[in-house]
């Protein structure tokens, strides 16, 4: 298993781009492996999303560890678990408003391209369907 993180163009790859919307960006706190990043990376090709998957995948792990105390010592790992899954929804409600929408039939080239796609649904109405009633809408008599 390996760790990298470019810390010069955290934008240039999805991994180190994950690692620096996680946090995870220090080689002696290590939170996921470069493996466990790929995975996400291959489920989800949009990187917001991936650090979502991975900011989830964190607090799982987190959520495992019980909090402790030992006089005035105390350790909370069991809060990380939280704050891990409250930036995955973060992240993923990012992700959710960067989303580009889509109006089909706005141009022409548009319209044409859908209308040559054999994987396209036939319409439900189409211009003139109306024009010969008693006919459908391939002019056959019903």
């Amino acid at each position: 298993m390996t760790w990298t993180y470019d810390s010069t163009a955290p934008g240039s790859s999805g991994k180190s781009y994950v690692r620096l919307r996680i946090g995870d960006v220090s080689s002696g706190s290590q939170l996921l492996q470069d493996e466990e990043i790929e995975v996400f990376l291959t489920a989800e090709t949009n990187w917001l999303r991936a650090a979502a998957l991975a900011a989830r995948s964190v607090a799982g792990s987190f959520s495992r560890k019980t909090d402790k105390t030992v006089g005035k010592l105390s350790i909370k790992a069991g809060s990380a678990s939280g704050y891990y899954s409250d930036l995955a929804a973060d992240l993923m409600r990012e992700a959710d408003r960067k989303a580009g929408a889509y109006a089909g039939g706005i141009s022409i080239a548009d319209m044409d391209e859908t209308r040559d796609d054999t994987d396209s649904p036939t319409p439900a109405f189409e211009r003139g369907q109306f024009d010969n009633p008693g006919t459908d809408s391939t002019g056959a008599l019903s």
